[in-house]
């Protein structure tokens, strides 16, 4: 289509190019400076900007940063961090630039957070965070713009190899840092992230780019099998219950793609029905008897206190509604109106353990329909390319792609990332809400294309 051609000069050398790279190509990717230097901001990321020799509470972060040294430092870093990420940005301004106005639904978000910055509890906070945000989001489109699938994901096969490794280094040889002691788990493993359900989450992030990445030498495929292991048992030692279900969920997905890849390309659709048909059984057992999930996921019937918590939310959202509390600005500890949801669980909090209802917190309605209506289209372009494209490395990239939409969506039902500003998870969200755009532009042009020969020949 017109759009996507207007699109493929600006992409031309990276994610829109032919998927299957030659092994000189693949070589000269680990030959650049700047491929080993995109591992260090997405290792900030990875590790939400925290060390690993920090192993204190994340509720109450905020407050501990509010002090003036506090506040000092973590303003700087999120402004180095921010340039960090423009110095590879600049680098392919264009073609950043084209995908930004092509993904508006994204760059809306860090937008709209910094133009609302005037009404948040905390303006400075808001700011900041806004503009580490807006960096990631812009580095995100750098590395779509530049890298094909493959290469994304054996970037990603290499940062979840070393942090993963590190994660059960750390929990076995250095427990009083690698060991969720401050969350009352010190059994549970949290490794080099800031909590234990961060590495489950993590974990299975990377346990999908193991899966789906497709090895061009034996190292490669040794690297990939290593990493399922691994991430298989950060997982298992995690002790994160959501990370539990949701691994169950991902082998069943993957597990049924792969059954149906080779079948005709109906079957597709029929697989998504399945699918549809269990997912719809397993919710209304949920509904009609929540007592078997609670026990299965080893919680209590208030969900380990979300419940409360979640009235307690929406109480607070109902005060401001439009706009929220700013970005970044509500869980501010014993400031605002923070505190009073504090008072009311006596839990000291982090986030409101929902993303949906953290985006509303911060930014209200308008905050929740950017992310609603991220999550109807990333689906709309999966669901057009699995039922339509007859291509199998496409097919391949839209699962994966899926993969993240889907846990992301379920994950933040009882946690929250979305939209975070140091978050690989989100980031890796957005990365596959652009993949999956980028795909469905690919699968029009090349359907046009063919009618127009048609056409021609006739």
């Amino acid at each position: 289509m017109a759009t996507y051609q207007a699109l493929r000069p600006a992409l031309i050398g990276g994610h829109m190019k032919k998927a299957a790279s030659t092994e000189e190509g693949a070589l000269h990717f680990w030959r650049r400076a700047s491929t080993w230097g995109l591992l260090l901001p997405l290792l900030y990321f990875a590790l939400d900007g925290v060390s690993p020799f920090v192993n204190s509470g994340t509720a109450m972060r905020a407050v501990q940063t509010s002090s003036a040294g506090g506040v000092f430092l973590d303003r700087f870093s999120n402004i180095l961090i921010f340039g960090v990420c423009m110095i590879f940005v600049i680098r392919r301004h264009h073609s950043v630039s084209v995908l930004s106005l092509k993904m508006k639904l994204i760059t809306s978000f860090p937008i709209c957070a910094l133009l609302l910055s005037p009404v948040s509890q905390q303006i400075t906070r808001t700011f900041s965070s806004g503009i580490v945000l807006l960096g990631g989001i812009l580095l995100i489109f750098y590395i779509m713009s530049r890298y094909t699938l493959n290469e994304v994901l054996e970037l990603f096969l290499v940062l979840g190899t070393g942090t993963i490794v590190a994660s059960i280094l750390f929990a076995i040889a250095l427990p009083q840092y690698g060991r969720d002691l401050m969350g009352g788990h010190s059994t549970a493993w949290k490794g080099i992230f800031s909590a234990k359900n961060y590495l489950g989450n993590m974990a299975l992030f990377f346990l999908t780019v193991a899966v789906s990445y497709r090895p061009r030498t034996n190292f490669w495929k040794s690297v990939r099998v290593s990493q399922i292991l691994f991430c298989l048992l950060a997982i298992a030692f995690s002790r994160a219950a959501t990370s539990y279900l949701l691994t169950a969920v991902y082998i069943t997905y993957a597990l049924t793609l792969k059954m149906v890849r080779g079948f005709r390309k109906k079957d597709y659709f029929v697989a998504f029905i399945l699918l549809f048909v269990i997912f719809a059984a397993g919710t209304t057992v949920v509904i009609l008897q929540p007592d078997f999930l609670i026990s299965l996921l080893g919680k209590d019937a208030t969900l380990t206190g979300r419940t409360e918590i979640w009235d307690e939310v929406m109480t607070s959202i109902v005060k401001h509604p439009l706009f929220g509390y700013g970005y970044q600005a509500f869980w501010l500890g014993f400031k605002g109106e923070s505190y009073r949801i504090i008072l009311a669980v006596t839990w000291a909090l982090g986030q409101a353990q929902n993303g949906f209802l953290d985006v509303t917190l911060e930014m209200g309605v308008v905050g929740l329909i950017i992310v609603l209506s991220l999550f109807g289209f990333a689906f709309r372009d999966g669901v057009v390319c699995l039922l339509r494209s007859y291509n199998q490395s496409q097919l391949r990239a839209v699962e994966w792609y899926m993969a993240i939409v889907i846990l992301t969506a379920i994950y933040n039902l009882d946690e929250s990332f979305l939209f975070e500003p140091k978050h690989l998870g989100s980031m890796m969200f957005l990365l596959a809400c652009v993949g999956l755009k980028l795909e469905r532009m690919r699968m029009q042009s090349f359907t046009e294309g063919q009618r127009r020969a048609i056409r021609r020949s006739a």
